[in-house]
């Protein structure tokens, strides 16, 4: 969403003109109306965008659909196998290498992407977790 930042001059002046009104300088304000724009803007950084906050929750709800989906296709395979425990142990270990992969990947993928983190990390995730428990099924 924010592939580059704001240069804080920018910030500083978009502010000083909420708090002060169109034509407001930052330079003209008075120290203790210099030291109310400060303040303002870290409070503003740390607002949430309501349209991405509304995205990530249907991801959520997608999110736990796949979860339902994945455990309902392990139980299955367990019970239409001949060799119960063996099945099992298999669908451990593909489950298990599917949830470290995603939380491996994501981790790596917010790390690389910083602000961008969001959309990263969730394809991050998603393709980490995937490609773990292929390898981890093939592996088997």
């Amino acid at each position: 969403m924010k592939p580059k930042g704001h240069p804080f001059n920018t910030i500083v002046a978009k502010k000083t003109i909420e708090l002060f009104g169109n034509g407001a300088s930052f330079q003209q304000l008075s120290t203790t109306q210099q030291n109310k724009v400060y303040p303002a803007i870290v409070t503003s950084s740390g607002k949430s965008n309501i349209k991405v906050t509304g995205k990530l929750a249907k991801l959520s709800l997608a999110g736990r659909g796949l979860i339902f989906v994945s455990v309902a296709i392990s139980t299955y395979n367990v019970l239409t196998s001949s060799n119960k425990a063996g099945a099992i142990k298999r669908e451990i270990a593909v489950t298990g290498a599917g949830i470290g992969g995603s939380i491996a990947a994501g981790a790596l993928a917010g790390l690389a992407c910083g602000p961008a983190a969001p959309a990263c990390v969730t394809v991050g995730a998603f393709v980490g977790g995937a490609l773990a428990a292929l390898g981890a099924g093939y592996i088997w």
